[in-house]
């Protein structure tokens, strides 16, 4: 989707897709790297074909921004940020340090300190591997202190980040972008639910009011100029009682912003682009929309009939161009843009319901 809006604006792309032949980027690009993130050989090409590198992916090999500095191409965001992304506790110590609010958190390297991080914040927590986790993966929550060492082990024995769990109203999110001039435009609040730990819809606006909406987007907007941030950003949060609290941030475009195709005059990815080759930023400003994911599960017996949602004025079908379908993969999505986030996100789901029909 990068790609599509590089092209759109007479750039070239390539990619490094770390092993993978005929990638969704890669069919779009004009240099696909089929080989891993830290294949020395496959960086330097990457950095011999670019003149500035950025990310669609924060958990590969951080060398790659080192090897583009020393070559002297910009990096956006910068290696730092993606260093901080890849590590929920640098991530923690981040956000404390750009003044907003985190769940209460401890760090544990072993057993003990799981068992001490347990004690000192209460049950229940959930414990994340401090490193490379995304949809779920690499956490488990704890409710009684009997699974403690069951989850140590579960989670493979390695360094972990232990969290308060939050009790919050809804999940949302924000989409910023910041240029390197320090302008910084957002695509308002998302409204995000979770299914197993994966993102299921996204409606916009969320369903705050002013003052909360307003807060959010100040929040974004405070990490992305704090951190120094040349790109785009999406900053999760969680609506709670006591005021808006942060889960985690990623350093790119995010599958909540991807209704902004449709719904605003400068979707994420234009933002991305215009942040990374220095375009001033465009308008990120969303009509009312809603968003469903269309996971491995609906493929599993074959592509489904699309002639439902082909039928419905206004709906828009994307899919990932990934080969292989399992269950939890996200091999695309349905957007809706109208009037009413609600109607929008009834429509989508029930179309995304009668693909299951064969």
């Amino acid at each position: 989707m990068l790609g599509y809006a590089a092209h759109q604006h007479g750039y070239r792309v390539a990619v490094l897709t770390g092993g993978d032949n005929d990638s969704p980027a890669g069919a779009v690009a004009e240099v696909e790297i089929a080989a891993g993130f830290d294949d020395e050989d496959a960086v330097k090409r990457l950095v011999a074909e670019s003149d500035v590198i950025t990310w669609e992916f924060e958990n590969v090999d951080a060398g790659i921004a080192d090897a583009a500095t020393n070559a002297g191409l910009e990096v956006r965001p910068s290696g730092r940020i993606i260093a901080t992304a890849q590590d929920r506790r640098a991530e923690k110590e981040a956000l404390t340090a750009a003044g907003v609010a985190v769940a209460p958190w401890r760090s544990a390297e072993s057993e003990s300190e799981l068992v001490s991080a347990v004690n000192e914040l209460g049950l229940p927590v959930i414990a994340k591997a401090a490193r490379f986790g995304y949809d779920g993966k690499g956490q488990a929550r704890i409710e009684r202190r009997a699974e403690i060492a069951d989850v140590w082990r579960r989670l493979g024995a390695q360094r972990l980040v232990v969290e308060s769990v939050v009790a919050f109203e809804r999940e949302l999110s924000v989409i910023v972008a910041r240029s390197h001039s320090g302008e910084v435009v957002d695509h308002g609040v998302m409204e995000n639910r979770h299914v197993d730990h994966i993102l299921d819809s996204t409606v916009t606006p969320a369903r705050l009011n002013p003052e909360r909406l307003n807060e959010a987007t100040a929040i974004a907007a405070r990490i992305a100029s704090e951190w120094g941030l040349v790109g785009v950003l999406c900053v999760e949060m969680f609506d709670a009682a006591h005021g808006l609290v942060v889960n985690e941030v990623a350093p790119r475009p995010h599958n909540s912003g991807h209704c902004t195709i449709e719904a605003s005059p400068t979707s994420q990815f234009e933002q991305q682009l215009r942040a990374v080759v220095g375009m001033p930023l465009g308008d990120g400003r969303c009509r009312p929309a809603a968003m469903v994911q269309l996971l491995g599960d609906l493929f599993l017996e074959g592509c489904p009939d699309w002639s439902p949602v082909f039928a419905q004025s206004g709906v828009h079908l994307h899919l990932y161009g990934k080969h292989e379908a399992r269950r939890g993969r996200k091999m695309g999505h349905l957007t809706a843009v109208g009037d009413d986030p609600d109607v929008l996100l009834d429509r989508v789901t029930a179309l995304r319901q009668a693909l299951t029909v064969r």
